[in-house]
């Protein structure tokens, strides 16, 4: 009895671990078992609105709404306006970071301009 006894106290560490590692297996089957179940149905309800909107399209033939001819031109026009403006937009940013961009040059040749010339009296000063 001696024998049985001293051979489960040395291999009780080793049991204690192997039945936590069952324990967290088994926890996190179940985890992602009810993840992969939320997202099956979650999938599940994606594929009937699709196969509702199939259904309401081939009935009707044509989109949800309809909308008047008049209203259909005004719609034309006011996207056409917003594409005049957005190119007036562009053209003009452009125009500005191009005035920048030389503003910035012409003051950076001025700074060099104005170390050369410091530069010089340096040397004149000191040669």
């Amino acid at each position: 009895m001696t024998d049985v006894w001293v051979v489960l106290e040395g291999m009780l560490p080793y049991l204690l671990v192997l039945v936590g590692l069952i324990v967290l297996f088994l926890v996190i089957r179940e985890v992602r078992l009810m993840y992969t179940g939320t997202r099956l149905a979650q999938l599940e309800l994606e594929r009937e609105k699709i196969n509702l909107m199939k259904a309401d399209m081939e009935q009707k033939g044509r989109p949800f709404y309809r909308v008047p001819p008049k209203d259909l031109e005004e719609l034309r026009r006011l996207d056409e306006e917003n594409v005049e403006l957005d190119s007036d937009i562009f053209a003009r940013r452009n125009a500005i970071e191009k005035r920048l961009k030389r503003l910035e040059s012409k003051v950076a040749l001025t700074k060099l301009d104005r170390m050369i010339e410091k530069i010089k009296r340096e040397e004149e000063r000191l040669g």
